[in-house]
């Protein structure tokens, strides 16, 4: 259907409206509600007259098509850019014959959704690869340049060469206002979605998923802000991993990595049915608020779920290993108004957990609060202690019952605070442990205990080893060998006077394990394995690693003389260490009812309180080397 275009009405009639003549079926527009199409083609007054022309210089374009294409390919090949990005990730080839195809269908002289469709197709293959638009629109003008050319070689053939030459200007300015259109859009859209990449990254833990620190915070006050207004109550927990350390330092970051993964799903699988905002603030780290619930109650339910998923068993290197959680609870507002003061009240919560023994929860108190004071002042002050010349050395004796002979010390590390006066470890070595500061301090202790015991036999004491507590820290270091060897060097004692305790959380990695302890071995240094019997580690270690002693834990001596189960526990232990050869020391000893058990089950060395509490070096001197062997028959 032929429309005039003397008015800018009737061409938009013609855009807007597809014709009712057959005889127009090749040549026409059909693109109903496109506004935006539509007003392009309005534009460049592109009619349906244009397109009969235009299809009526289809066979030409059949009969120059190589040349065609070439032409559109010419600059960008020319460019040795341009030329690696298109054969980098396409073969030229593929692209000429998408684009003969769409060129011949072009001279149809049809316009419709399925061209504009195509055309845009064909736009984004090369915005995809790479093709900047201001070299694709150089590529158009070279295409229409070509195009130029033909007709004027056959302006004879064609008497209305100009109005074609015209028709096909109009329809390549058509294809160059789509593709623009396609490439901006494009742009937006990589835009936007950098953009929300950007924004995700910001507020979400890359590891784990979850909301991160600073999502955490914004979520927090959004709380708070909502649950004033209503008037309503809501809870922050803060939950923390026990035993996390462990499987890091023994396995690796790329095990610890898939464990925290696997800590996460359970976190978000107990919190079904909750209305939770779960985020990981770092490390093992992760902290919950909980909103819309019925009574605080359901606080203790949300805690209690948490803290049973998490102590099942984790499946690790084909092996279980066992975590707990500990977890405070602090409520909006009986525990705080701000977000600083319930993250506070939280943690402070989690604290005590963990002192009372982990793997459970417990609600902010006020008496907590001087507690959290106490902590952080402590922490500022160990960052101080070995520099100042605060951290002191005692010792306990280790003792052979029967002929009551001393057999050796074990160094225990006390803080002299200049306020506080001695502290014990209890304090301030899980502060040590949390911070990074446990490689420090178990350095300095065992430089000093090395220096004490090579003075004490250059005085001609008893040739007795020293015994020392090695930290997971320390244990999983580089060149522990080359580490323990600089040490005893450095202070003249000799490797088979020192004795190292470690615990069973650092034999997880049996192949690791034992190639340390093998190499300690060969360099003369005893192994005791520290807390017997509290841990979760196979027991097969025990017949593949050279460890010389087994110290059964005082948690199994307190009770030994009432209960049955500690009974049968310390005898098997006693048992098995004689069947492997190895040598058995029980601490905690403090009642002659303990003792007599002992003795009676062939414990032949102890140590504890009913013979002595940890000594001074100087008081330790005073009281075991001297001949007076009577001084065991009088306990302290």
């Amino acid at each position: 259907m032929q429309k005039s275009s003397n008015s800018s009405k009737e061409n938009s009639a013609a855009c807007c409206q597809p014709s009712n003549s057959p005889a127009d079926d090749s040549a026409r527009i059909v693109i109903e509600g496109n506004t935006e199409v539509i007003a392009q083609m309005n534009m460049i007054n592109l009619t349906e007259e244009d397109l009969q022309l235009i299809a009526a210089f289809r066979p030409v374009i059949e009969t120059e098509i190589e040349q065609i294409t070439s032409s559109f390919y010419e600059s960008i090949l020319h460019v040795d850019s341009l030329k690696q990005i298109v054969i980098e990730h396409t073969t030229v080839e593929r692209l000429r014959q998408t684009l003969k195809n769409h060129l011949i269908e072009m001279f149809d002289g049809r316009i419709d959704p399925a061209f504009i469709e195509k055309r845009l197709k064909i736009a984004m293959v090369h915005r995809k690869i790479g093709l900047a638009p201001k070299w694709y629109m150089g590529s158009f003008q070279n295409l229409l340049g070509t195009l130029m050319r033909i007709i004027d070689d056959r302006k004879e053939v064609y008497p209305d060469s100009k109005k074609m030459a015209q028709a096909i200007t109009k329809l390549l300015s058509f294809e160059q206002q789509l593709v623009l259109e396609a490439y901006e859009d494009q742009t937006r859209m990589l835009e936007q979605r950098a953009k929300s990449m950007m924004e995700y990254q910001a507020f979400h833990d890359e590891l784990t998923g979850l909301p991160n620190r600073r999502k955490l915070h914004q979520a927090l006050q959004e709380a708070i802000v909502s649950n004033s207004e209503q008037g309503t109550r809501f809870a922050v927990l803060v939950l923390d991993i026990d035993r996390f350390k462990m499987i890091n330092d023994s396995l690796g970051h790329t095990y610890g990595d898939r464990f925290l993964q696997e800590v996460s799903d359970r976190i978000k699988k107990s919190a079904e049915g909750f209305d939770v905002t779960i985020a990981r603030m770092g490390g093992d780290e992760f902290t919950l608020i909980c909103q819309n619930v019925e009574g605080d109650h359901k606080f203790s339910t949300l805690a209690d779920r948490v803290v049973k998923e998490i102590e099942i068993p984790y499946l690790l290197q084909g092996k279980d290993y066992y975590v707990s959680a500990s977890i405070g609870v602090a409520v909006y507002p009986d525990h705080g108004c701000s977000e600083e003061q319930l993250l506070k009240n939280a943690d402070a919560a989690m604290y005590e957990v963990k002192k009372n023994g982990k793997n459970g929860f417990q609600f902010f108190t006020n008496e907590l609060d001087d507690q959290v004071l106490m902590r952080i002042e402590l922490e500022r002050d160990l960052r101080k202690a070995v520099k100042n010349d605060e951290l002191v050395l005692y010792y306990q004796p280790q003792v052979q019952t029967g002929i009551n002979q001393l057999i050796g010390v074990e160094a225990l590390v006390r803080w002299n605070h200049p306020i506080k006066g001695i502290l014990s470890p209890g304090v301030f070595i899980p502060i040590a442990e949390e911070t990074g500061l446990i490689f420090e301090i178990g350095t300095w202790t065992l430089k000093e205990a090395c220096k004490q015991m090579k003075k004490w036999h250059d005085a001609g004491g008893p040739l007795i080893p020293v015994s020392v507590n090695l930290s997971s820290r320390q244990f999983h270091q580089p060149n522990l060998v080359g580490y323990i060897r600089e040490i005893l060097v450095e202070s003249g004692l000799e490797p088979q006077y020192l004795e190292l305790e470690i615990t069973e959380s650092m034999m997880m990695d049996p192949e690791l394990s034992t190639e340390i302890l093998k190499e300690l071995n060969e360099y003369g240094v005893k192994i005791s394995l520290d807390d017997f019997g509290t841990g979760y580690s196979s027991l097969s270690y025990l017949k593949l690693l050279p460890i010389h002693k087994l110290k059964i834990d005082r948690s199994f001596i307190s009770d030994i003389t009432m209960n049955p189960s500690d009974q049968a526990i310390v005898a098997t232990i006693i048992s098995m260490a004689k069947h492997l050869n190895m040598n058995v020391i029980a601490e905690g000893i403090e009642t002659q009812g303990q003792l007599d058990f002992l003795t009676e089950n062939a414990c032949k060395e102890i140590q504890g309180y009913y013979f002595s509490r940890p000594l001074p070096a100087t008081e330790v001197e005073e009281a075991f080397f001297m001949p007076v062997r009577e001084r065991f028959d009088h306990p302290l």
